[in-house]
């Protein structure tokens, strides 16, 4: 029986364990549809309410600076303080999630994004109420266990990065895409706080510094949550 072997490779190629290798696309299984396309009101207004809640916080701090207690704001464990752990801690469980749910470059970039948030959540915790305000105790454990805790990720994290380097250009391209600017735009704000903002002196400085420093937390928070969407993605979270 003669076999038609252009028909029986375009087979092979389309529904095979090949498919997408070589060969036709790989139809559609029966009774599959691609899902209709996402309302892009809901999304807006998502987007909108966020940040109105941060201009709206923006503005409480403010006023609150410029009341009778200025101090109840930039201290330890004060409004500013809070909110940016209030960000940072969902940031870090969103990024972890993408690193443990993805595949490709989301898992990687997730798990070495969620590491910067473990760093981040290191430097923003006051350890003086873990201690109880004992000195000895307060100096062991905010200085030399941060230090090597600090010491530690940023080893796991070069490990990681060897270990992963064939994704290189595959988060750089992912972190290139315009969808990425609340993560680039966090990075501008907490750079601009940590070497430029904190070299100032007075309460004014103090509170422009911690509320830069905020935002760039509330922006890396919805960089988190745009990242942890990326799970599933049939063009991006893939292996390479």
């Amino acid at each position: 029986m003669a076999v038609d072997v252009d028909r029986a490779e375009a087979a092979a190629g389309s529904y095979g364990p090949l498919a997408g290798l070589g060969g036709r696309p790989a139809p559609l299984a029966v009774g599959y549809a691609e899902p209709a396309a996402e309302s892009r009101f809901p999304v807006l207004l998502a987007w909108l309410a966020y940040f109105l809640a941060i201009a709206v916080f923006d503005r409480y701090a403010f006023v609150q600076f410029l009341g009778a207690d200025p101090f109840s704001v930039i201290r330890e464990n004060g409004i500013l303080e809070n909110a940016q752990l209030l960000a940072i801690v969902p940031a870090l469980a969103l990024f972890a999630f993408a690193g443990w749910r993805g595949i490709g470059a989301v898992r990687v970039a997730g798990a070495l994004l969620a590491m910067v948030g473990a760093v981040i959540c290191l430097r923003e915790i006051d350890f003086a109420i873990v201690t109880g305000g004992i000195v000895w105790l307060d100096r062991l454990v905010a200085y030399e266990l941060r230090d090597a805790l600090f010491a530690g990720l940023g080893v796991a994290m070069l490990l990681y990065l060897v270990a992963q380097r064939r994704y290189f250009r595959p988060v750089l391209q992912l972190g290139l895409r315009w969808q990425a600017w609340p993560c680039a735009v966090s990075v501008l704000l907490l750079a601009v706080a940590e070497f430029y903002l904190d070299d100032l002196s007075g309460h004014s400085a103090v509170f422009w510094e911690e509320l830069v420093e905020t935002n760039g937390y509330f922006l890396f928070a919805l960089a988190a949550w745009r990242h942890a969407l990326l799970v599933g993605d049939r063009r991006l979270d893939r292996p390479v």
